[in-house]
């Protein structure tokens, strides 16, 4: 029998392993983190970065205190740039976000923090999860879940910068791994992956897992289906994974395609409002129906012409493909907010508990039989 395509060139990826050098995933040059004159502590102050150093006498307490909120400082490319303190300490494991503009990258990300924080005691007990960083935390929460989630407001589109950076960091202790995980997600503008410009999207030639996020508005015209459904920014990513993997262990890492505004579409086909009424991203056990929604998400991506959305699976990338929606509802027009009604995040979370268990953060999930975690 014929494998399906989500589980073809599904060998299985080995996940993040611990590393001898560290290599910065803004401009892809070997660190020596344990040399604090290669990669010096910082931190920020009116002046500029101040490099800090321990007095021979200074209490460890002391030392620890006054080193809080620091960063270390690359210069790896001759432009100056900064990675959370203990990032080169623990095992990265780096996922990016691909998309094209307006896609609804932005929103998920957010609302995938947001519930994840929120359920984090209950998902999976083997992991203890914490901010990486709490300044980078506090700008996340001020920019993004505050006005997003709390003030229903719509996001701006994300803005393109001199260096792509993590845009949010992740502490993750595994008892699965026995280590402790800097998860860095990167989300960038979407012009990026229709221009092809390699230079703004080092960190793909790194990633350890990538979101694939599809913009489910564009499956619509009206109260109709699109007959040409446009090109969602994917190729670019396969493209620059396929090339770079070449030197490395040949394998494409884990993925996951999200048709994003998963509630617009769920008026116009049963299957869509099927999935997006089950409430199954409570526990990591839920994960058991992955399988199954799959075949569903694939039987409708190409029964409505959206082939080009795909194409992850067909890269010999080991794939998930989810409903999900960061809203819920749809944001009143020209008003530039959702509306009170309805409004909470749907199924956000299971996309990114699909790649904790690909990456082998956490045990995989049998998705034919129920698993201790039920």
């Amino acid at each position: 029998m014929i494998a399906p395509p989500w589980q073809s060139g599904s060998a299985a990826y080995p996940g993040p392993e611990p590393r001898a050098r560290t290599l910065c995933p803004y401009c892809l040059n070997h660190l020596d983190w344990s040399d604090y004159g290669e990669v010096p502590l910082v931190r920020n102050t009116p002046d500029g970065p101040e490099v800090l150093t321990r007095a021979p006498d200074e209490p460890e307490v002391r030392w620890r205190h006054r080193t809080l909120g620091a960063m270390r400082q690359c210069h790896g490319d001759g432009d100056p740039h900064f990675l959370p303190a203990d990032y080169g300490d623990l095992d990265p494991l780096i996922i990016g976000l691909v998309g094209a503009s307006a896609a609804g990258k932005t929103h998920l990300l957010t609302a995938m923090i947001a519930q994840l924080e929120r359920r984090k005691a209950m998902l999976a007990p083997e992991l203890r999860i914490e901010p990486l960083d709490g300044h980078m935390r506090q700008r996340f929460y001020e920019d993004r879940i505050r006005p997003f989630l709390e003030q229903r407001r719509v996001l701006p589109a994300t803005r393109r910068s001199a260096r792509a950076e993590f845009v949010y960091a992740l502490r993750v202790s595994s008892e699965y791994t026995g280590r402790t995980h800097a998860v860095g997600f990167f989300d960038v503008p979407g012009e990026h992956y229709h221009r092809y410009e390699y230079e703004d999207t080092p960190f793909l030639s790194l990633a350890d897992a990538i979101l694939y996020v599809a913009d489910g508005q564009q499956l619509r015209t009206g109260d109709d289906w699109n007959p040409w459904v446009p090109d969602p920014g994917f190729t670019h990513a396969i493209t620059q994974l396929l090339h770079t993997r070449q030197t490395r262990d040949g394998l494409l890492p884990p993925s996951a395609i999200v048709v994003a505004k998963s509630d617009m579409l769920a008026g116009l086909d049963g299957t869509v409002a099927h999935w997006l009424a089950r409430d199954d991203e409570t526990v990591l056990g839920d994960l058991r129906t992955a399988e199954d929604e799959n075949e569903a998400a694939y039987a409708f991506l190409d029964r409505h012409g959206a082939e080009l959305w795909l194409a992850p699976f067909h890269s010999g990338s080991p794939t998930t493909l989810h409903f999900a929606s960061a809203s819920g509802v749809a944001p009143i027009p020209e008003e530039g907010v959702f509306p009170h009604q309805n409004f909470r995040p749907t199924r956000v979370l299971r996309p990114l508990l699909s790649l904790f268990s690909a990456t082998g953060l956490v045990p995989r999930i049998d998705t034919e039989e129920p698993g201790q975690y039920l």
